[in-house]
């Protein structure tokens, strides 16, 4: 049997790949370096991080676009963090209740991960 904070890291490490695949991905630098998972040694608990240094930016993908700049349009992106939580809550919930078996983890992990990849290769094919 697993134990709940394995549990919880694993729907933290869940929760990562989801954003990732719902990420904004005109460089695809948010995806692969803005969303990861730190350890906070205060709260000694896993979180997750969207920006930083990586990438700066992270912020305005999701927020409304305010600058005169934009002329009054909106951000096609915006509130995308909150719809990918709001999408990802019911696997969580699995997670972390122990519904989610750990083959069934792994399975899950495995297809976002090919998921992901095959956005990638998608996104490379359009490139060349």
């Amino acid at each position: 049997m697993i134990s709940y904070g394995a549990r919880e890291e694993q729907a933290v490490d869940y929760l990562v790949m989801w954003l990732r695949i719902r990420a904004p991905k005109d460089t695809w630098n948010l995806t692969n370096h803005g969303i990861r998972k730190v350890w906070n040694p205060v709260r000694f608990s896993w979180e997750v991080v969207i920006g930083g240094e990586p990438a700066p930016y992270a912020i305005y993908t999701n927020e409304p676009w305010i600058s005169t700049k934009w002329h009054g349009a909106i951000n096609p992106n915006q509130g995308w963090i909150q719809m990918a939580v709001e999408e990802a809550k019911p696997t969580l919930i699995g997670i972390l209740s122990g519904v989610i078996t750990e083959q069934d983890y792994q399975d899950l992990m495995s297809k976002a991960t090919n998921q992901l990849s095959a956005m990638s290769i998608q996104a490379a094919e359009r490139v060349v």
